[in-house]
């Protein structure tokens, strides 16, 4: 069931009610990499040489098991196993009805199943465990991408979208702290941000935000999306037509307006050239247009909500920084960036439909 907070509930508390769903207040309870070894060998048939990648919540490995790579994640025992079959079940969904797209592939236990619970003593939920194979290859993250193949994200990102556009699950309208359409009640989150002249941009977002597209949120086309189609999510091959050669990570998935889908993908490349820092998102929302056009309303309000999902993981990123004060400087270090890349977007003159690069 989901604990989505009545409209009476204070921001204050609507922030943490959301990141506690988003799985943003559990403490760290590893599970111990033997113990896991075990349970692939039990459920699954594999062996090999286990080896652990730091991630957010998960227990995540990469498992090396003769020729073959996978790779394996364990949820933490206060994520709902319901969540985690959102993004299972959305996984299934591609992989039956649109087997042409590059979205990594689930890898079945022995007797079938695409998920195995395993009771948590130190958690209100069973831990799930699954095995995918291991998608390797270059990062978008770590590649000079050219605006051609910059378009062709935007195209792999609409492909996406229309193959999920009748998938559906109970827990599709999950609350998450990273979704755009909650964004407007995000303001309490200004209380962490102490720089005068950096509150009155993130304050100016707020504003943009609140008149021209909180209006527009009970009419703008919504579906379940991806949710994190960022550069570290996406491995890329310049060598191949389609460029976008892997899609990982369906931890972010969620029914919301498709432009907050496509500001995900904006938002990590607006700013990045400051002296253009619009050309390198207008390039994706390029690409994007030619397989799936949107109207002209909701191309318009891109130019706000890609703004707002970077101000949102660089409040995020502060908020955080309160919260776990080891590792404030940390944390702090990795935020800086997105305001400097705030600022340089702020600073140049928003474009208008159909864009231009």
């Amino acid at each position: 069931m989901s604990t989505t907070p009545n409209s009476t509930t204070s921001d204050p508390d609507f922030i943490v009610a959301v990141a506690a769903e988003s799985g943003l207040l559990g403490g760290n309870s590893h599970m111990a990499d033997l113990t896991v070894l075990d349970l692939i060998e039990e459920f699954y048939g594999l062996t090999g040489k286990l080896v652990r990648i730091p991630t957010e919540k998960d227990d995540t490995f990469r498992l090396q098991d003769g020729a073959d790579t996978y790779l394996v994640k364990v949820s933490p025992p206060d994520e709902d196993p319901m969540i985690v079959h959102l993004q299972t079940a959305c996984m299934q969904h591609l992989e039956w009805t649109a087997p042409e797209l590059p979205v990594q592939r689930l890898v079945s236990c022995v007797d079938g199943r695409p998920e195995v619970h395993i009771p948590a003593p130190d958690g209100p939920y069973d831990r799930v465990l699954r095995v995918m194979r291991f998608m390797s290859g270059n990062l978008l993250a770590n590649h000079a991408a050219t605006a051609e193949q910059l378009q062709l994200v935007g195209s792999s990102l609409a492909r996406l979208g229309l193959a999920l556009r009748d998938f559906d699950h109970p827990r599709a309208d999950r609350m998450l702290l990273w979704d755009l359409k909650h964004f407007h009640r995000m303001r309490p989150l200004l209380d962490h941000v102490d720089e005068k002249s950096t509150r009155s941009l993130a304050e100016d977002i707020f504003n943009r935000f609140d008149e021209q597209v909180v209006p527009l949120l009970g009419s703008l086309t919504s579906q379940v999306v991806h949710g994190d189609f960022s550069p570290f999510n996406l491995v890329v091959d310049p060598d191949v037509a389609d460029f976008v050669t892997g899609i990982i990570d369906f931890g972010d998935t969620v029914r919301t307006p498709l432009i907050f889908d496509i500001s995900v993908t904006m938002a990590n490349l607006l700013g990045r050239d400051p002296g253009s820092p619009w050309e390198q998102a207008l390039n994706v929302v390029a690409g994007y247009q030619k397989v799936r056009p949107l109207p002209v309303q909701e191309l318009a309000a891109l130019t706000v909500s890609a703004p707002a999902r970077l101000l949102l993981r660089a409040l995020i990123t502060q908020w955080r920084a309160s919260q776990l004060p080891e590792r404030r400087e940390y944390l702090l270090s990795h935020s800086k960036p997105d305001w400097d890349r705030l600022a340089a977007t702020a600073a140049a003159p928003a474009p208008k439909p159909p864009f231009t690069p």
